[in-house]
Protein backbone atom coordinates (compact mmCIF):
# COMPACT_ATOMS: atom_id res chain seq x y z
CA UNK A 1 0.00 0.00 0.00
CA UNK A 2 2.42 2.51 0.83
CA UNK A 3 4.55 1.74 -2.27
CA UNK A 4 1.53 2.00 -4.29
CA UNK A 5 0.97 5.75 -2.46
CA UNK A 6 4.20 6.70 -3.05
CA UNK A 7 4.00 5.70 -6.94
CA UNK A 8 1.09 8.37 -7.30
CA UNK A 9 2.94 10.50 -5.26
CA UNK A 10 5.55 10.36 -7.98
CA UNK A 11 3.27 10.55 -10.81
CA UNK A 12 1.64 13.39 -9.42
CA UNK A 13 -1.88 11.55 -7.88
CA UNK A 14 -0.69 11.46 -4.28
CA UNK A 15 -3.96 11.06 -1.99
CA UNK A 16 -6.48 10.59 -5.26
CA UNK A 17 -6.97 6.70 -5.42
CA UNK A 18 -10.12 6.40 -3.74
CA UNK A 19 -11.45 10.38 -5.77
CA UNK A 20 -13.67 8.25 -7.15
CA UNK A 21 -15.84 7.75 -4.51
CA UNK A 22 -17.08 4.09 -4.13
CA UNK A 23 -15.90 2.54 -1.34
CA UNK A 24 -14.30 -1.19 -0.61
CA UNK A 25 -18.23 -2.80 0.07
CA UNK A 26 -20.36 -1.20 -2.63
CA UNK A 27 -20.59 -2.52 -5.83
CA UNK A 28 -21.71 0.58 -7.43
CA UNK A 29 -18.94 1.08 -10.30
CA UNK A 30 -17.08 3.77 -11.81
CA UNK A 31 -14.27 3.57 -14.64
CA UNK A 32 -11.03 4.47 -13.03
CA UNK A 33 -10.37 8.19 -12.75
CA UNK A 34 -6.54 8.35 -13.55
CA UNK A 35 -4.18 7.63 -16.39
CA UNK A 36 -4.20 3.80 -17.44
CA UNK A 37 -0.72 3.36 -16.06
CA UNK A 38 -2.09 4.31 -12.30
CA UNK A 39 -4.48 1.96 -12.33
CA UNK A 40 -3.49 -0.87 -9.23
CA UNK A 41 -3.48 -3.96 -11.38
CA UNK A 42 -1.14 -2.25 -13.73
CA UNK A 43 1.33 -0.90 -11.10
CA UNK A 44 1.30 -4.80 -9.40
CA UNK A 45 2.14 -6.49 -12.81
CA UNK A 46 4.68 -3.26 -13.72
CA UNK A 47 6.55 -4.19 -10.07
CA UNK A 48 6.73 -7.96 -10.28
CA UNK A 49 8.31 -8.04 -13.53
CA UNK A 50 11.20 -5.25 -11.93
CA UNK A 51 11.73 -7.87 -9.74
CA UNK A 52 11.93 -10.63 -11.97
CA UNK A 53 13.90 -9.01 -14.34
CA UNK A 54 16.57 -7.82 -11.06
CA UNK A 55 16.72 -11.49 -9.90
CA UNK A 56 20.17 -13.13 -9.02
CA UNK A 57 20.59 -15.33 -11.87
CA UNK A 58 22.78 -17.36 -9.46
CA UNK A 59 19.81 -18.46 -6.92
CA UNK A 60 16.17 -20.20 -7.27
CA UNK A 61 13.34 -17.39 -6.48
CA UNK A 62 10.13 -17.13 -5.29
CA UNK A 63 8.13 -14.53 -6.61
CA UNK A 64 3.91 -13.52 -5.56
CA UNK A 65 2.56 -11.46 -7.31
CA UNK A 66 -1.12 -10.17 -5.69
CA UNK A 67 -3.84 -8.20 -7.35
CA UNK A 68 -6.19 -6.14 -5.25
CA UNK A 69 -9.14 -6.37 -8.40
CA UNK A 70 -11.66 -7.34 -8.86
CA UNK A 71 -12.13 -6.77 -4.74
CA UNK A 72 -14.65 -3.73 -4.70
CA UNK A 73 -14.35 -0.71 -4.97
CA UNK A 74 -15.48 -1.75 -8.52
CA UNK A 75 -12.85 0.87 -10.73
CA UNK A 76 -12.10 -0.79 -14.28
CA UNK A 77 -10.28 0.77 -17.15
CA UNK A 78 -13.37 2.18 -19.06
CA UNK A 79 -11.85 -0.09 -22.28
CA UNK A 80 -12.47 -3.47 -20.28
CA UNK A 81 -16.20 -2.40 -18.82
CA UNK A 82 -17.28 -1.44 -21.91
CA UNK A 83 -15.91 -4.65 -23.62
CA UNK A 84 -18.96 -6.33 -21.78
CA UNK A 85 -21.44 -3.84 -21.38
CA UNK A 86 -21.52 -4.26 -25.66
CA UNK A 87 -22.92 -7.32 -25.36
CA UNK A 88 -25.32 -9.70 -23.04
CA UNK A 89 -24.12 -10.35 -19.31
CA UNK A 90 -25.66 -13.52 -17.73
CA UNK A 91 -28.15 -12.47 -15.32
CA UNK A 92 -27.51 -13.66 -11.74
CA UNK A 93 -28.63 -17.43 -10.27
CA UNK A 94 -31.56 -17.84 -7.76
CA UNK A 95 -32.62 -21.14 -6.16
CA UNK A 96 -36.17 -21.12 -5.33
CA UNK A 97 -34.93 -20.92 -1.40
CA UNK A 98 -33.69 -17.38 -1.91
CA UNK A 99 -37.49 -15.85 -2.81
CA UNK A 100 -38.71 -16.29 0.70
CA UNK A 101 -36.30 -14.21 2.81
CA UNK A 102 -38.37 -14.35 6.14
CA UNK A 103 -37.65 -17.96 6.21
CA UNK A 104 -33.50 -17.03 5.96
CA UNK A 105 -31.45 -17.36 9.00
CA UNK A 106 -31.33 -14.23 11.15
CA UNK A 107 -27.51 -13.71 9.83
CA UNK A 108 -28.32 -14.22 6.60
CA UNK A 109 -31.04 -11.95 6.14
CA UNK A 110 -29.39 -9.19 8.07
CA UNK A 111 -26.15 -8.93 5.74
CA UNK A 112 -25.48 -5.18 4.40
CA UNK A 113 -26.76 -6.87 1.05
CA UNK A 114 -29.22 -8.73 -0.33
CA UNK A 115 -32.09 -8.98 -2.18
CA UNK A 116 -33.73 -5.97 -3.93
CA UNK A 117 -30.26 -4.01 -3.20
CA UNK A 118 -29.55 -3.19 -6.92
CA UNK A 119 -31.72 -2.61 -9.66
CA UNK A 120 -31.58 -4.85 -12.37
CA UNK A 121 -29.58 -1.80 -14.39
CA UNK A 122 -26.98 -1.88 -11.25
CA UNK A 123 -26.93 -5.61 -11.11
CA UNK A 124 -25.51 -5.78 -14.84
CA UNK A 125 -23.65 -2.53 -14.68
CA UNK A 126 -21.95 -4.46 -11.51
CA UNK A 127 -20.64 -7.27 -13.52
CA UNK A 128 -19.74 -5.56 -16.53
CA UNK A 129 -17.14 -3.83 -14.22
CA UNK A 130 -16.00 -6.85 -12.23
CA UNK A 131 -15.85 -8.96 -15.34
CA UNK A 132 -13.89 -6.15 -17.00
CA UNK A 133 -11.63 -6.05 -13.50
CA UNK A 134 -11.19 -9.84 -14.27
CA UNK A 135 -10.48 -9.74 -17.97
CA UNK A 136 -8.06 -6.75 -17.00
CA UNK A 137 -5.81 -9.03 -14.69
CA UNK A 138 -5.73 -11.60 -17.11
CA UNK A 139 -3.66 -9.39 -19.58
CA UNK A 140 -1.48 -7.94 -17.31
CA UNK A 141 -0.78 -11.47 -16.33
CA UNK A 142 0.40 -12.32 -19.50
CA UNK A 143 2.99 -9.57 -19.55
CA UNK A 144 4.68 -11.46 -16.85
CA UNK A 145 4.14 -14.53 -18.16
CA UNK A 146 6.20 -13.15 -21.12
CA UNK A 147 8.78 -12.12 -19.76
CA UNK A 148 9.33 -15.41 -18.24
CA UNK A 149 9.39 -16.76 -21.88
CA UNK A 150 12.03 -13.92 -23.02
CA UNK A 151 14.18 -14.31 -20.15
CA UNK A 152 14.10 -18.57 -20.54
CA UNK A 153 12.68 -18.97 -17.38
CA UNK A 154 9.28 -19.87 -17.93
CA UNK A 155 10.38 -23.85 -18.37
CA UNK A 156 12.03 -24.30 -15.47
CA UNK A 157 9.34 -22.13 -13.46
CA UNK A 158 5.89 -23.23 -11.61
CA UNK A 159 3.31 -20.65 -11.56
CA UNK A 160 -0.08 -20.80 -9.34
CA UNK A 161 -2.86 -18.98 -9.87
CA UNK A 162 -5.65 -18.91 -7.10
CA UNK A 163 -7.69 -16.48 -4.41
CA UNK A 164 -8.75 -16.01 -1.19
CA UNK A 165 -12.32 -15.90 -1.55
CA UNK A 166 -15.20 -15.63 -4.24
CA UNK A 167 -17.67 -13.62 -5.09
CA UNK A 168 -21.79 -13.85 -4.68
CA UNK A 169 -21.99 -10.74 -7.18
CA UNK A 170 -25.97 -10.97 -6.59
CA UNK A 171 -26.36 -14.65 -7.28
CA UNK A 172 -29.23 -15.59 -5.09
CA UNK A 173 -29.59 -12.40 -4.13
CA UNK A 174 -26.77 -11.70 -2.05
CA UNK A 175 -23.54 -9.78 -2.44
CA UNK A 176 -19.86 -10.00 -1.13
CA UNK A 177 -18.42 -13.04 0.37
CA UNK A 178 -19.08 -14.62 4.50
CA UNK A 179 -21.45 -17.47 3.17
CA UNK A 180 -20.76 -20.86 2.55
CA UNK A 181 -22.31 -20.57 -0.48
CA UNK A 182 -20.49 -21.94 -3.87
CA UNK A 183 -19.83 -18.60 -5.34
CA UNK A 184 -18.24 -17.51 -1.89
CA UNK A 185 -16.43 -20.39 -1.72
CA UNK A 186 -15.32 -22.20 -4.75
CA UNK A 187 -11.93 -20.11 -5.95
CA UNK A 188 -10.02 -20.86 -8.79
CA UNK A 189 -6.56 -22.72 -8.59
CA UNK A 190 -4.70 -22.92 -12.11
CA UNK A 191 -1.59 -24.73 -11.72
CA UNK A 192 1.03 -24.43 -14.57
CA UNK A 193 4.45 -26.85 -13.96
CA UNK A 194 7.48 -26.89 -15.11
CA UNK A 195 8.49 -28.16 -18.34
CA UNK A 196 10.20 -31.64 -17.00
CA UNK A 197 7.26 -32.74 -15.41
CA UNK A 198 5.26 -34.76 -17.88
CA UNK A 199 3.02 -36.65 -15.70
CA UNK A 200 0.78 -32.96 -15.48
CA UNK A 201 -0.02 -32.53 -18.93
CA UNK A 202 -2.22 -29.18 -19.79
CA UNK A 203 -5.78 -29.09 -19.64
CA UNK A 204 -5.96 -31.85 -16.56
CA UNK A 205 -8.50 -31.62 -14.38
CA UNK A 206 -8.68 -32.33 -10.80
CA UNK A 207 -11.82 -32.75 -8.76
CA UNK A 208 -10.49 -33.76 -5.64
CA UNK A 209 -10.81 -31.49 -2.49
CA UNK A 210 -8.66 -29.10 -2.05
CA UNK A 211 -8.33 -26.32 0.50
CA UNK A 212 -5.63 -23.29 1.06
CA UNK A 213 -3.21 -25.32 3.04
CA UNK A 214 -2.17 -26.69 0.05
CA UNK A 215 -0.21 -24.94 -1.61
CA UNK A 216 2.33 -24.40 0.21
CA UNK A 217 3.10 -28.54 -0.01
CA UNK A 218 2.38 -28.44 -3.84
CA UNK A 219 5.01 -25.64 -4.80
CA UNK A 220 7.16 -27.71 -2.67
CA UNK A 221 7.06 -31.41 -4.18
CA UNK A 222 7.44 -29.65 -7.28
CA UNK A 223 10.48 -27.70 -6.19
CA UNK A 224 11.81 -30.63 -4.94
CA UNK A 225 11.80 -29.63 -1.42
CA UNK A 226 10.04 -31.99 1.46
CA UNK A 227 7.50 -30.18 3.41
CA UNK A 228 8.14 -29.90 7.26
CA UNK A 229 6.06 -32.60 9.52
CA UNK A 230 4.40 -29.28 10.84
CA UNK A 231 2.45 -28.63 7.67
CA UNK A 232 -1.29 -30.18 7.70
CA UNK A 233 -2.34 -29.56 3.82
CA UNK A 234 -1.61 -32.15 1.08
CA UNK A 235 0.11 -31.61 -2.00
CA UNK A 236 -2.38 -31.53 -4.63
CA UNK A 237 0.29 -33.53 -7.52
CA UNK A 238 0.51 -36.69 -5.84
CA UNK A 239 -1.99 -39.63 -4.76
CA UNK A 240 -2.72 -38.41 -1.41
CA UNK A 241 -6.55 -37.16 -1.71
CA UNK A 242 -8.83 -36.42 0.93
CA UNK A 243 -12.21 -38.95 1.42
Amino acid sequence: KDDYEMFLQEQGHGGQEFVHGSSNGDFDPRPWHLPEQAHRTNWTAREMSKYIARRDPRRPSFWYMSFSAPHPPLTPLKGYMDMYLAGEIDEPVAGEWAKHVDKWPHALRNRPHGLATYSPGAVRLARAAYYGLLTHVDHQIRLVIGLLREDGLLDDTVVMFTTDHGEMLGNHGLWGKGNLHEFSVNIPMILMPPANRGDLAPGRLDDRLAVQADIMPTLLELAGIPAPDSVEGRSLVGDDKRD
